[in-house]
C-alpha cells in the first residue's frame, strides 16, 4: 500500500469505528463535539437527580430490574453511560444515549412549571417496538402533584407543558394505553 492512500485510508477507517462505537454504545467522549454534549447530558441527569419534586422510580409495574428502571437510568447518565432497557422490553438490555431535549424537558416541568412529577419510565419497561423511550427521547409520569395519573391529577395542564417544551408526542388518559400514565416524547 503506497503512503497516499495509507493517509487516505486511516481516517475513514477512524470514521468507521467511531461510528461503530458510537452504534454499540461505547464511543469515546474525547472529541471536540461528543465532549460538550456528553458533559451536558451528564450535568442535566445530576441536576434531575438533585431536584426536589422530581420523583425517578426505583422499579417497573411490569417486573424487576432495578438497572433499567428510571432512577437508575438517570444515574447512568450522570456517570457518561447509556441507560440500560429493560430485558423483557422489545429492545432489551442494550444502552440507550438520552437525549439533552428530554432531560431538559423533564427538568423544566418542575423548575418552570412547578409540577412535581413521578416518572415511572424512561429506556425501561416495555414498550411498542417503535417506541421513543428506545431512543431516548421520551418518558412516562404516573403521579403529578402527588395525584396519580387517572386518578384526578393534572394531566392536561401536565401535557400542554410538555408540548411548549418541545414534545411532540405527548399521550394520557383518553389516548389507548395511557390511562393511567402520561407519555412525554421529543423528536428523534
Amino acid at each position: 500500500m503506497s503512503a497516499m492512500s495509507v493517509r487516505t485510508a486511516a481516517p475513514r477507517l477512524l470514521a468507521g469505528a467511531i461510528a461503530l462505537a458510537a452504534l454499540l454504545g461505547t464511543a469515546p467522549t474525547g472529541s471536540a463535539a461528543a465532549a460538550p454534549a456528553a458533559s451536558g447530558r451528564a450535568a442535566l441527569a445530576k441536576q434531575i437527580l438533585a431536584t426536589k419534586g422530581i420523583a425517578p422510580a426505583t422499579g417497573h409495574v411490569g417486573g424487576r430490574h432495578t438497572a433499567s428502571s428510571a432512577r437508575q437510568n438517570l444515574v447512568d447518565t450522570s456517570r457518561g453511560r447509556g441507560a440500560l432497557t429493560s430485558p423483557w422490553g422489545d429492545r432489551p438490555n442494550r444502552r440507550v444515549t438520552l437525549d439533552t431535549r428530554m432531560l431538559n424537558g423533564m427538568l423544566k416541568l418542575r423548575t418552570q412549571y412547578g409540577f412535581r412529577i413521578a416518572v415511572s419510565e424512561i429506556v425501561g419497561g416495555d414498550h411498542s417496538g417503535r417506541s421513543r423511550h428506545y431512543a431516548g427521547v421520551a418518558f412516562d409520569i404516573n403521579h403529578i402533584n402527588g395525584r396519580h395519573v387517572g386518578s384526578g391529577a393534572p394531566h392536561r395542564n401536565l401535557m400542554a407543558a410538555c408540548k411548549k417544551l418541545g414534545a411532540t408526542e405527548v399521550l394520557g388518559p383518553g389516548n389507548a394505553g395511557h390511562a393511567t400514565h402520561v407519555h412525554c416524547g421529543w423528536p428523534r
